[in-house]
Parts: structure tokens; sequence; C-alpha cells
């Protein structure tokens, strides 16, 4: 008899500590610091006047004294995009590429940097342009805009 009526009120405990009221600021207190995530990031681009390509290099830099974990959705970890001075989009890294569906992570220990870089073979003429570098990580993005001129 004691067993019918103890395992209800257990039961009944639970659900209610589970769905009570929380202290707001207890939540936020259980939040990691900005500062323990802080993922930053440099570009270059090298333009050489007269070569026949355009390089570019994403940077990205675990400014902690933590490891950070770099999650990214598909096997695609970076694209690399070429504005002209409308804003008009002229290339894309990634066009005409195949990347696998399956999640994948890179970890980054304490002040690590991890470079991604490619080229722009024969950009189309010479003039302004914009590149923006994007790390397609989950779990720290990153956008990065630079203009740059080819001659």
């Amino acid at each position: 008899m004691l067993a019918r009526i103890t395992v209800p009120l257990i039961a009944t405990a639970v659900l209610i500590f589970a769905c009570g009221p929380r202290n707001q600021n207890s939540l936020v207190a259980a939040r990691p610091a900005v500062a323990d995530t802080v993922v930053s990031a440099t570009v270059r681009v090298d333009a050489a006047p007269g070569a026949r390509t355009v390089r570019f290099a994403l940077s990205v830099i675990n400014g902690t004294s933590k490891r950070v974990e770099l999650n990214f959705p598909s096997g695609q970890t970076h694209d690399f995009v070429v504005l002209d001075v409308t804003g008009r989009e002229v290339w894309r890294w990634s066009d005409g590429r195949m990347f696998t569906q399956l999640m994948k992570n890179r970890l980054l220990e304490s002040r690590d940097v991890v470079t991604y870089d490619e080229q722009w073979p024969a950009p189309p003429s010479a003039g302004q342009y914009t590149l923006v570098a994007v790390l397609h990580s989950d779990s720290h993005p990153v956008e990065k805009r630079v203009d740059f001129s080819v001659q």
C-alpha cells in the first residue's frame, strides 16, 4: 500500500521540479563567459600586379586559454566570395565543388591557428573587389570582408 502512494508522489514531485519556475540569474551564470569562446580571424589577400591568380588566406585563431571545438555541418569548412564594386558576386570558391554531408569538427588548442588558403584563377579584369571570407562553423561562425584591387 505504501508503494502505491510513494511512487506517484515521487513522480509528481519530479515533474513539478522539472517544470517549475527558474531563477533567471542561475541560468545566466550557467552560460560560459564570452571571453572563453572568442575565436578571431584574419584575412590575407595577395593580388600581385600582373599575376594570373589572386591568393586568399583565412586564418582562424583560438585566442583563449582553453581548447575550442569548431563544428561544421558538412565537409565544407570555409568559403571565399569575390564581389565587384556594385556588390555583384563574380567568383565563389565553392562553386562546382562537392562536399560531404557529414558533420565535421576541428579542435583548436589554446592560441592555435588554422589557415585555409585558396586561389582565384584568372581574375576577369583589373578593378576594385571585395573578398568575403567565411568560416562555416556552427559553433564559431566567422565572416570577414576585405577590399582589394587587381591591376
